[in-house]
């Protein structure tokens, strides 16, 4: 669960920096809202994604 949650603010953080940079390279009013929660959901899933494909390596007894 802090995985997810320490995912989910690294997210918002730099989806508001990045948003907040192309809104002004564009000249584009800045929304924070979708640039915080887009990012969010994204990291979200594809942390979850990956961590399906990541399994822990199985461990096996040393023979004697």
């Amino acid at each position: 669960m802090a995985k997810q949650l320490t995912i989910l603010f690294w997210c918002l953080i730099y989806g508001e920096v990045f948003g907040y940079i192309i809104s002004a390279l564009n000249g584009a009013a800045f929304d924070p809202v979708t640039s915080g929660l887009i990012p969010m959901v994204i990291g979200w899933v594809m942390v979850n994604i990956v961590s399906l494909f990541l399994k822990a390596p199985n461990t096996k007894e040393e023979k004697k």
